[in-house]
């Protein structure tokens, strides 16, 4: 986990951290766990103890347990997806999309390593070809620009 910025505009003092890749409100990720803990732990154990008294088998007792304290666990993720809805917000206008691509084509310029995208791996090739970013960049390396918005999704 490393601190993580909220988005621009953002007004209020809430503190955020990002996990997997993804930037959450510490708050409502302590409190998901709590209600992942508690919605799915006592389902499992619960479920345990009945199953045990009525089948033989404890390891399959101990199974059935674990797929109810899974169900306990999954209905706890949808309480906390309604709970606790998404703070990110997607901004798609021209200035933005424009000054991002700039940065993408001066940071890949700066990359001695990668001067041209056949020295680039495959994959990494047909992810700029997505974003239209390699068309950029051989303009950007020929010096021509592109009018704003062509090729853009």
């Amino acid at each position: 986990m490393r601190p993580a910025e909220p988005h621009p505009g953002h007004q209020d003092d809430q503190s955020y951290v990002e996990v997997w890749n993804d930037t959450v409100d510490l708050r409502h990720l302590a409190a998901s766990l709590v209600i992942g803990v508690v919605g799915g732990l006592p389902l499992f154990l619960l479920a345990r103890a009945v199953l045990r008294g009525w089948l033989d088998t404890l390891a399959l007792a101990d199974g059935y347990a674990l797929l109810a304290g899974l169900a306990g666990c999954l209905a706890a993720g949808a309480v906390c997806a309604r709970r606790f809805p998404p703070k990110r917000v997607f901004t798609d206008d021209a200035e933005t999309s424009a000054a991002l691509r700039r940065a993408a084509l001066a940071e890949l310029a700066r990359d001695t390593d990668t001067t041209t995208p056949d020295l680039l791996p495959a994959a990494v090739r047909s992810e700029l070809a997505e974003l239209d970013l390699l068309e950029d960049r051989a303009d950007s390396e020929t010096g021509a620009q592109r009018p704003e918005g062509a090729g853009s999704r």
